[in-house]
């Protein structure tokens, strides 16, 4: 035996063993995988003695394998010239007489397990049986694992925590064909499904498939199947090997949610909360809000909680959100919502009415007269003005009598509540005290449209001074209602209002001459003019004269006569007073 030397060697992947005895030597696989089922191959080349090369002719040449044993009559499975006789079926696929003894066995079972010894023959001189070595053939009923490898920037790593986003990633699955026929293939998937792009290729009876992409954080915790498949005569046999990728990336996908929601009830409780997509995991979360252009720093944590939220607390909150490789940003709007608040500031003014409210959401409007809501009629006239988002402003003019049980309200309301505001409607006559007007009239005479039903004098403060027009409504009368003469007196004005809400005509009822300029009130301290005269009622101390201007140059006399026939009429003249509920 000791002429027999043993050397190994590794040829086209495949361990191989080579033997030399006098010019006799034999190289295969010590070891080979075979799937039941399919075929095996066992690549072999041998050399002989160069006397005998001779003899190797195509013609002559036979190859013969035993299994387990080298005793022809016993160990023998295969031979390369009479197939019939043969135990196991194949063929061989190399040249003898080039000294190729390639052979591939089909049909595969568990018989074939054992050892492989190869026998030269040819002529009656060469028949050369190699001892060694020999191939051992190994059948599984289940194709192996393929191999699967990371390769990042071109280098395999073992370390995945050195994949960061943006590199370049491939993975590479590789398995032996193990003699399929047709050739297995390869194929590779992934967990969550994210689109692929693979290239295969086969090398040497090694079947090699790269998956190349990009590494993004949409491949962090995604698994990746290589899957390997056989086809086989009766069946398909399959085998799998997977890696999940581990990539380390900056924050994404950052966002605020807000408890309850965005949306917050004033006085009630809210928390934000910041979250985000990060490897490693995020550090720190910042919050921050926009106040007057900037950015205000509040604090730090992954939620912002306020127990008790006001109008103040409204706007646009920011979370900023860190690791070692970056930070992002996300926003979000704080929307509080309150019932329907109406202002205080806002009241009437001679025969129009203001309301003013503010709510969120924006709250609805209406106008109630007497209990009764209104709408715009020849009565009533109503108009809105859009102040803000929340902010609405509403006015209402009454053209028609009201008696002095009338109220008007503004009412208003949204989902969170209601809230009105009451006018109590005050009808003065030319005997009572009235409101002082705080605007200055303007000594022409009012329109019809801007005027009462009757003629009225409204009450004010008159003053010493001289220098100027006195805007005054308090007649002053002596108890004859005729003009007094004690002392001379500087001139005053007097607003006069003529309301008609429903005028027959252009002209002022009642005194239809009267429309020119404006009308003047003097006072005569020394002596009354013969053209006086007395307008019945409670008689004051003093008392006044009125001369108005007209286009027909009529007299004192008449203009008071006329005047007389209109204050001798109940006053409707309608003063409002706002009260809030």
């Amino acid at each position: 035996m000791d002429i027999w030397t043993a050397e190994k060697i590794i040829l086209l992947g495949f361990l191989l063993k080579g033997v030399s005895c006098g010019g006799f030597s034999v190289n295969m696989p010590e070891n080979i995988t075979a799937l039941s089922g399919s075929c095996v191959a066992i690549k072999c080349d041998f050399n002989i003695e160069d006397k005998y090369d001779e003899y190797l002719t195509e013609v002559a040449t036979t190859g013969l394998w035993f299994k387990d044993g080298m005793d022809a009559n016993i160990n023998q499975v295969f031979n390369s010239r009479v197939s019939k006789s043969n135990r196991f079926s194949g063929k061989t696929t190399g040249k003898l007489h080039e000294k190729n003894c390639t052979t591939i066995f089909y049909n595969v079972s568990s018989n074939h397990n054992g050892k492989y010894y190869f026998r030269i023959m040819s002529g009656e001189d060469l028949k050369y049986t190699y001892p060694q070595p020999f191939s051992t053939v190994n059948v599984i009923e289940f194709p192996p694992k393929p191999t699967v490898q990371l390769y990042v920037e071109q280098k395999e790593v073992q370390d995945q925590e050195e994949v960061l986003e943006e590199s370049s990633v491939s993975l590479r699955c590789s398995a032996e064909t193990l003699c399929s026929s047709p050739p297995p293939t390869l194929t590779w998937s992934s967990t969550p499904r994210i689109p692929l792009s693979e290239s295969s290729r086969l090398q040497e009876l090694i079947l090699i498939s790269d998956l190349n992409f990009t590494a993004t954080h949409r491949q962090h915790g995604v698994t990746f199947i290589c899957t390997i498949t056989y086809q086989l005569q009766d069946e398909n046999k399959t085998a799998q090997n997977s890696i999940t990728l581990q990539i380390q990336y900056s924050p994404k996908n950052t966002s605020v949610s807000v408890i309850p929601s965005d949306s917050v009830l004033e006085s009630s409780s809210v928390t934000l909360t910041c979250s985000s997509d990060a490897n490693p995991a995020v550090v720190i979360y910042t919050w921050s809000r926009e106040s007057g252009g900037q950015l205000e720093q509040l604090q730090t944590g992954d939620t912002l909680t306020f127990n008790r939220v006001d109008l103040k607390h409204e706007g646009w909150y920011h979370c900023t959100a860190q690791n070692q490789h970056g930070s992002q940003n996300s926003s979000v709007m704080l929307d509080i919502q309150y019932a329907p608040k109406i202002s205080p500031s806002p009241g009437c003014y001679k025969t129009v009415c203001f309301c003013e409210i503010d709510g969120n959401p924006s709250p609805k409007l209406e106008w109630h007269l007497s209990g009764r809501p209104v709408t715009n009629s020849s009565n009533t006239f109503i108009s809105e003005e859009r102040l803000s988002s929340t902010g609405l402003r509403s006015s209402i003019t009454l053209h028609q009598s009201l008696t002095n049980t009338s109220t008007l309200r503004c009412v208003s309301n949204n989902i969170h509540g209601n809230a009105s505001q009451l006018f109590h409607l005050l009808h003065v006559t030319p005997q009572e005290s009235g409101v002082v007007d705080e605007e200055p009239h303007n000594p022409t005479v009012p329109t019809p449209s801007e005027c009462f039903h009757v003629p009225t004098v409204m009450s004010g403060i008159a003053h010493e001074d001289a220098s100027e027009p006195i805007y005054a409504n308090n007649a002053t009368l002596s108890p004859t209602r005729s003009a007094t003469q004690k002392r001379k007196e500087p001139l005053y004005y007097a607003s006069i209002d003529f309301t008609n809400m429903q005028p027959e005509s252009d002209e002022i009822r009642g005194i239809s001459s009267l429309t020119k300029d404006y009308a003047e009130v003097r006072c005569y301290p020394d002596e009354v003019s013969e053209t006086e005269s007395s307008v019945g009622g409670v008689q004051p101390k003093s008392s006044i004269s009125a001369e108005m201007e007209s286009e027909e140059n009529q007299t004192i006399l008449d203009q008071e006569a006329e005047s007389r026939e209109v204050f001798s009429q109940p006053s409707e003249d309608t003063t409002y007073e706002s009260i809030t509920i």
